[in-house]
């Protein structure tokens, strides 16, 4: 979704940036983004709090609203997705693979390929 919000907002996007966690990924507040989102997904309450304040301090209150409503949007996604099953069909199963390596993600469990 990121590259295509970028593409729609002549935003280039640097998803290199996102992988290593390191520079902007040529987003606006794209530094401050970058630390709240890797927060989020951490444990360390410190960390999401000092990453939440930075956030607001570049960008404002709302725009770390948005983000935090972002990330937790992905992922109940994500819960409903695994929950119901869903599989991906053989192409975007690959890219999706091929960008999971890219940003050093990988599935916990082997997905079913059907039901």
């Amino acid at each position: 979704m990121l590259s295509w919000s970028g593409k729609q907002t002549n935003v280039a996007v640097n998803i290199d940036d996102i992988a290593t966690g390191s520079g902007d990924g040529g987003l606006p507040f794209g530094h401050e983004l970058i630390e709240f989102a890797s927060a989020i997904a951490g444990s360390d309450d410190a960390a999401l709090q000092l990453a939440r304040q930075q956030l607001v301090a570049v960008a404002g209150y709302p725009a770390m609203v948005d983000a935090a409503a972002v990330a937790a949007n992905f992922e109940m996604m994500t819960r409903v997705a695994n929950g119901t099953g869903a599989a991906f069909e053989g192409n975007t199963l690959a890219a999706r693979t091929a960008l999971g390596e890219r940003l050093g993600i990988r599935a916990e469990t082997p997905r079913p390929e059907t039901l």
